[in-house]
């Protein structure tokens, strides 16, 4: 159900272009003080309502949080898109990637339109090189590809909106998704994942529930992510406000390794994904990270379509309630 393929393997542009198929790469941040951001490029998100080719369908969605809250929330589409190994053109923002010397370094240079003006500013990330990993495939025949693209990393971020402007320094993490098929026909009726630096080292979970339910947690060791067998068991059970159940501890165990993940309360929702600041003790020692639930079976019901098409910016014919949800400081922050 899910393939872990090492950073070096490249997505063949010729695949997303089959109907269905999707990939996205992910970025996130988090400071000493819990703030942070999450940074999504893609073709043919699986969040945005509706369907289509991946080549035709560029999008990026940006989130800020600060303070327990998210400060500047934006889904949108986009005209173009495009990826070569030296990296992305997605609109008017550039992503440039290079390996030197055993480190990944990637500048993000952002250039969106919001409701509330343009938001611009950059994102430095510089993290290890990964190895060859334990379980790794070369990505043939894979149908769904999860690529890690850097160990625990660094980055600075500088971004501003109008009068809204953030700086942010602290841990980052990078990876990259991609899939033959629709997520809700892959047979995962739960997807709870996260990643945590402890002591600088990476550590990432991935517990998948449905058809073929799996329980993998990869380790940063030695310049590669090795993954370790475990046992997990959920407590503190909570319902949102959307209907999604999710659990506030995670206890996993495996060999050599007792792992306590405490989720925060969610910073993102909706009716078929959370967003979780979350906190981590392995062995004892102490994290932090981000985490997240999807629930594949919830996307793109008919019934939601007008509430998700409220938060996207489109290329035309957006909801006149855009502006309430896109851009920074959204006025109804209980929504």
């Amino acid at each position: 159900m899910l393939d872990l393929l090492t950073p070096q393997i490249k997505i063949d542009p010729e695949v997303l272009k089959k109907n269905g198929s999707f990939a996205w790469w992910y970025l996130d941040l988090l400071d000493e003080n819990g703030d942070g951001l999450v940074l999504i490029w893609a073709f043919a998100l699986p969040f945005l309502a509706g369907s289509g080719a991946s080549s035709e369908r560029p999008s990026l969605a940006l989130s800020v949080y600060k303070d327990g809250q998210a400060e500047f929330v934006l889904l949108t589409e986009l005209e173009h898109g495009e990826f070569s190994e030296q990296g992305w053109r997605m609109g008017r923002s550039s992503f440039a990637q290079e390996s030197r010397n055993g480190t990944r370094h990637l500048l993000v240079e952002l250039d969106i339109d919001t409701p509330k003006g343009p938001v611009t500013g950059t994102i430095r990330v510089d993290g290890p090189e990964l190895g060859a990993m334990q379980g790794a495939t070369d990505g043939s025949g894979a149908v769904h590809g999860w690529s890690p693209q850097m160990g625990a990393g660094r980055a600075q971020a500088k971004l501003n909106c109008g009068d809204w402007s953030v700086e942010l320094d602290g841990e980052c993490y990078r990876d990259r998704n991609f899939c033959t098929r629709p997520l809700d026909q892959l047979g995962i009726s739960r997807w709870v994942w996260g990643r945590a630096v402890v002591d600088g080292a990476l550590l990432v979970w991935y517990l998948v529930e449905g058809e073929h339910p799996s329980s993998r947690v990869f380790i940063e060791r030695e310049g590669r992510l090795d993954e370790v067998q475990v046992e997990v068991a959920c407590a503190g059970w909570r319902r949102d406000r959307y209907g999604l159940r999710w659990a506030e501890s995670l206890h996993i165990l495996g060999d050599g390794i007792v792992l306590q993940v405490t989720q925060g309360k969610p910073l993102d929702r909706g009716p078929f994904y959370l967003r979780h600041p979350v906190k981590a003790i392995l062995n004892g020692r102490p994290g932090g990270g981000w985490g997240e639930l999807v629930v594949p079976d919830k996307l793109d019901q008919p019934w939601l379509r007008p509430f998700v098409n409220m938060r996207t910016q489109r290329l035309s014919g957006n909801s006149m309630f855009l502006p309430l949800f896109a851009g920074p400081r959204p006025p109804l922050r209980w929504i």
